[in-house]
């Protein structure tokens, strides 16, 4: 025999079901600092808890950024206008309306108050429907977007509590990934800094000799740099050493991690690359650096590099992370003394 229970208990049990979604949710959000990461399960679990096939994220590019634009991921929605045009201002009405109204908001509502105020109408172009605010420390940092329910219909108050219940936690993860970010890269070439690079070299290391497979070490050397400051300036120095830190950064596999080691030396940490392959890296970098200019004050400057690589042996570098840097080193000394602009890897001739 069939029965239903009141409607009274039936929304209880399902306040009681999405609180433990919402545990579950935090876990997982405050399980990464990995800001991209974040970004994509923030808009999965939208998707997953509301029927609509449209979510975006607009964040702060920046913490100390005086705007909101969007960040790539997003589903469903077409962006047919250049993406400076959906930047909304964080003093504009809307974020300052957003700020205070701490809840939900249907597009609607936003036209009843600010309904002049760009940039609602090409929200509204795009198709948004509601918009939840990303919050950190009581400030707006971004807004989560949503297109029409696929089966049509508003949106219930269940679901806009429980989006602006998500966004709250998923506005203290992000800030968290920011922070977490702003420690660990170098602000200059946006490389991962020194500190993070032995950290994270050393747990590449244990998953090496646990798992036994191959890691590589790539140590790269701007040639002659300090000729080249001497000769260009210190400001000229520092633009070729971002041109070189994005060659790195976009060289890099979806595995691998680039790191400034120091003064215009980087490194690129392979997972998985055996010497063929860091050897064959190192030359698409090598290449690469060689047959880029970059122009400072209307000049156009050249620059070359050397690369030395190491591979993993496990009964050298199950302790240290020194003894691997140190292979590097000696096969990029190898290259600085056989003419620079070349990729070497260790040998044991080489000391």
């Amino acid at each position: 025999m069939s029965f239903s229970l009141p409607d009274e208990i039936q929304h209880y049990e399902k306040k009681i079901y999405d609180q433990r979604q919402l545990i579950e949710i935090s876990r997982a959000l405050n399980s990464t600092l990995d800001y991209n990461y974040l970004i994509q399960a923030i808009l999965d679990i939208c998707l997953a808890q509301v029927q609509t096939m449209q979510a975006a994220l607009f964040l702060m590019p920046d913490m100390d950024s005086d705007f909101i634009g969007p960040v790539d991921g997003y589903r469903g929605f077409v962006f047919t206008k250049p993406e400076e045009e959906y930047r909304i201002q964080v003093q504009s009405p809307l974020v300052q309306l957003m700020e205070t109204t701490n809840k939900s908001l249907k597009l609607a509502e936003l036209d009843e108050r600010i309904s002049s105020h760009q940039p609602v109408p090409s929200l509204r172009e795009l198709g948004v429907e509601l918009m939840v605010p990303l919050k950190a420390k009581g400030k707006v940092i971004g807004l989560i977007l949503l297109g029409e329910k696929a089966v049509g219909g508003d949106y219930p108050d269940n679901e806009k509590s429980f989006l602006f219940d998500l966004a709250s936690l998923g506005g203290i993860a992000v800030e968290n990934a920011r922070l977490y970010e702003r420690a660990t890269v170098d602000m200059m070439t946006s490389l991962k800094n020194h500190a993070y690079f032995q950290s994270r070299f050393r747990e590449e290391r244990e998953k090496a000799l646990k798992r036994r497979h191959p890691l590589s070490l790539l140590l790269t050397d701007v040639d002659k740099f300090k000729n080249f400051n001497d000769t260009h300036g210190h400001q000229a120095g520092d633009e070729v050493l971002k041109a070189v830190a994005r060659v790195l950064i976009e060289s890099a596999r979806r595995t691998d991690f680039a790191a400034r080691y120091g003064g215009e030396e980087f490194c690129l940490v392979m997972p998985g690359a055996d010497e063929k392959t860091a050897l064959a890296m190192g030359e698409q970098i090598r290449q690469t650096v060689e047959a880029m200019t970059v122009i400072h004050e209307g000049k156009e400057m050249k620059v070359t590099m050397s690369i030395g690589v190491s591979c993993f042996d496990p009964d050298l570098d199950a302790r240290s992370n020194k003894t691997m840097i140190e292979r590097s080193d000696k096969a990029l000394y190898a290259c600085k003394h056989g003419g620079r602009n070349q990729v070497r890897a260790y040998s044991k001739d080489m000391g």
